[in-house]
C-alpha cells in the first residue's frame, strides 16, 4: 500500500512540472518571437531612414544649385533694368547704336 501512495504523490507533482514547464516554453517562445519582430523592424526602420537621409542630402544640393541660380538670375534682373546695361547689350551683341553715337570698328586696313 505505500507504494501506491508514493506513486500518486509523484504524479500530480510531475504534471504540475510539465505544466509549468510548458507555460515556461511558452513564454520563452513568445519573448524570443517578440525580440525577433523587434530586432528586424528596428534594422528595417534604420535602413529605412538611410535611405532617406540620403535623399535628404540630395534635395539639400539641388535646393543650394537652385538658390545660386535664382540670386544670379535675380541679379541679372537688376542689371536689366539699368538703361545703360541695356544699351551695353544692344551695342555688343547685335550691333546698335544711339543715333548720335559714331560707333569706333577696329583697324581695318
Amino acid at each position: 500500500m505505500r507504494n501506491s501512495s508514493v506513486d500518486r504523490h509523484s504524479s500530480p507533482t510531475s504534471k504540475s512540472n510539465a505544466g509549468g514547464r510548458r507555460r515556461i516554453m511558452i513564454w520563452l517562445l513568445s519573448l524570443a518571437a517578440f525580440g525577433s519582430w523587434a530586432i528586424f523592424t528596428f534594422f528595417s526602420q534604420e535602413m529605412t531612414m538611410a535611405d532617406r537621409s540620403e535623399q535628404l542630402t540630395q534635395k539639400e544640393k539641388q535646393k543650394q544649385a537652385a538658390t545660386q541660380t535664382e540670386q544670379q538670375l535675380q541679379t541679372e534682373v537688376n542689371r536689366l533694368k539699368d538703361p545703360e546695361y541695356i544699351g551695353e547689350i544692344a551695342r555688343s551683341k547685335y550691333g546698335l547704336y544711339k543715333p548720335e553715337e559714331t560707333p569706333i570698328i577696329g583697324d581695318q586696313k
